[in-house]
């Protein structure tokens, strides 16, 4: 059991090593990452509204959901390899400048094409958030705070998500609704992002882990494709992507048609089953790096089991009978699946050589946006009109995240193996990959 010794000797470490970093790389990232969720999660909650406005079908707005998930399938690998190659923080800047165009003009579309050209331009700008901003926070601090500094990334997503409902609010209460509050909400949000863009490109660059290279090799896809455990969990995040991206957008229709809620009342129960997710972020942060120095394969153990709860989460949240047990899915699931994301990152980091971190994490990105936002978009618009959609949410989702699971149970067997070949390219690492 820890102590308030344990704590606090913990705090004293993490703020050493957090400041050996850079606090404001931290802090701006973490605010990309609340600004990403943020507007996902505005997108959500307004995809009711946005479908009446636009006229637009339950299959359609279904499809503009995942739409930023496809487009991260298109940007996100040339942006590895670009990170891999040239300054990060500027390309992470450039990014979020291209983004918050996106945020300001989504609130003046009129028609489907524009709305889809809108979310097309996001989906590139929020591109970096996989390969980009994780290779800076792996470079700019040590092994051993890795755990809790993604673990701080990582908790932006439910504070995004729990801001984005209050935002949601705040115009519903302020603009009226022939106005349309979903426009000025998404203008308001360009304002941040610009900000935070501007930020970045200010940011300073970290050395990249051990490396003595300044890019990839041309053998680079090589590398990674011999890396069993790398493969498996790229295959098992693809599995995954299937369930996470449109499914959180008709299950806000599901609220609004099913359960009688509101614009306002979406809003407060997607913030209160974020809580669970923030939860489990700063959990998982805390406790990722005893785990993995520990055992690596339990911490794989830990993001299988995790990954196989968000899926029936769901469907018990679409077949749900009333409002109270649609947030106590949506709070456990959250919780448990962001715990385990964490320790996941880490066997990224850790099974793939410094001078590839940006290409390894683009490839993850890459399979879980082109699998899972475009065809996860694709079988869920189908799924839906064949079956509607409760039985296409409770169908998809579980399948999806059951495969994933199973994927990463699978990966374990490889792990040590891989963990001892990384061990030599990044010397920061040591020890680790002869644990479990």
């Amino acid at each position: 059991m820890l102590t308030n010794i344990d704590y606090e000797r913990g705090g004293c470490e993490m703020g050493r090593f957090v400041s050996a970093g850079g606090r404001a790389t931290l802090g701006v990232l973490v605010g990309l990452q609340v600004l990403d969720s943020t507007d996902n999660v505005m997108l959500i909650i307004f995809a009711p509204e946005i479908r009446a406005s636009l006229g637009l079908s339950e299959a359609a707005i279904s499809l503009v959901g995942g739409l930023a998930g496809i487009m991260v399938a298109v940007g996100v690998l040339p942006l590895g390899l670009l990170g891999d190659r040239h300054r990060r923080t500027v390309i992470a800047g450039v990014c979020t400048l291209a983004w918050a165009v996106a945020a300001g003009l989504l609130g003046l579309v009129q028609t489907l094409w524009q709305i889809v050209t809108v979310r097309i331009l996001a989906g590139i700008g929020k591109a970096n958030e996989g390969p980009i901003q994780s290779a800076i926070l792996i470079d700019a601090y040590p092994a051993e705070v890795r755990g809790r500094v993604l673990g701080l990334h990582r908790g932006g997503q439910p504070i995004g998500i729990i801001t984005g409902p209050v935002l949601v609010a705040i115009f519903a209460a302020l603009v009226p609704a022939g106005h349309e509050p979903w426009r000025w909400a998404f203008l308001f949000l360009s304002v941040p992002a610009l900000i935070l863009g501007i930020a970045a490109l200010r940011l300073r660059e970290p050395a990249r882990g051990q490396a003595t290279t300044p890019g990839p090799s041309p053998a680079a896809f090589p590398r990674l494709r011999q890396n069993r455990t790398f493969v498996l969990v790229t295959v098992a995040l693809a599995a995954f992507g299937l369930c996470i991206t449109s499914v959180p957008t008709s299950l806000a229709l599901i609220l609004e048609g099913r359960l009688g809620q509101g614009v306002t009342a979406r809003g407060v129960i997607i913030a209160v089953c974020a809580l669970g997710g923030l939860a489990g972020a700063t959990l998982g942060g805390i406790y990722a790096d005893r785990l993995f120095r520990r055992s690596p394969v339990a911490s794989l153990y830990l993001a299988g089991a995790a990954l196989g709860v968000l899926g029936l989460g769901f469907a018990a949240q679409a077949y749900a009978p009333d409002v109270r047990t649609y947030v106590l899915a949506g709070v456990l699931t959250q919780g448990l699946t962001l715990a385990g994301i964490v320790p996941l990152s880490l066997v990224i980091a850790a099974v793939t050589p410094p001078d590839l971190r940006a290409t390894a994490f683009a490839l993850v990105g890459l399979f879980l946006a082109l699998v899972g936002g475009l065809g996860g978009s694709a079988l869920l618009a189908g799924a839906v009109l064949l079956w509607g959609v409760q039985a296409a949410i409770a169908v998809v989702a579980p399948a999806a995240s059951v495969l994933a699971a199973l994927i990463l149970v699978h990966a374990t067997r490889h792990l040590p193996h891989d963990l001892v070949r990384a061990d030599a390219d990044d010397p920061a690492l040591s020890g680790t990959a002869r644990a479990g």
